[in-house]
C-alpha cells in the first residue's frame, strides 16, 4: 500500500507523494482539528521525504498563524470601541451638565432642568 505513487505531469515536476504521506497528512489534520478544539497549538511538522505535503502542512500552519493574529487584532480593536463608548458617554454627560449650568446662569432654570431630565433619558436608555 505504501508503495503507491502519484506523479504530477509535467518536464520539470519532481513531485512524488506516495499514500503513506497523504495518510501522514491525513493524521496531521485529524490531530490538528483536535488541537483547534481544544484551543491548542498546532501539532509539529510530521517527519516526511514529500515537500508537497510538507507545504500543505505548512501552508494550514501559517493560516492558523494568520487567523490567530487577526483574532488578537478584532479583540483589541473591541476594547478599544468600548473604551471610546464610554469616553465619548463621559464626554456627553459634562456637555450636558456644562450646559445645564449654562442655563442657570442665565436664569433659564426651566430649561435648565429640561437638558437635565434629556441627559438622564439618555444615559438610562
Amino acid at each position: 500500500m505504501e508503495d503507491l505513487v502519484i506523479e504530477e505531469e509535467g518536464a520539470s515536476s519532481a513531485l512524488k507523494i506516495t499514500l503513506g504521506d497523504v495518510l501522514v497528512f491525513i493524521n496531521w489534520m485529524n490531530q490538528t482539528e483536535k488541537s483547534l478544539d481544544r484551543a491548542e497549538a498546532l501539532p509539529t511538522l510530521p517527519d516526511l521525504d514529500s515537500g508537497k505535503v510538507k507545504g500543505w502542512i505548512q501552508l494550514v500552519q501559517r493560516l492558523e498563524e494568520r487567523f490567530r493574529r487577526s483574532e488578537e487584532k478584532k479583540l483589541a480593536l473591541e476594547a478599544n470601541v468600548i473604551a471610546h463608548e464610554a469616553q465619548l458617554g463621559r464626554l456627553l454627560s459634562h456637555l450636558h451638565a456644562n450646559i445645564a449650568s449654562l442655563y442657570d446662569n442665565l436664569g433659564r432654570s426651566q430649561k435648565a432642568e429640561e437638558v437635565r431630565r434629556r441627559a438622564e433619558a439618555l444615559h438610562i436608555g
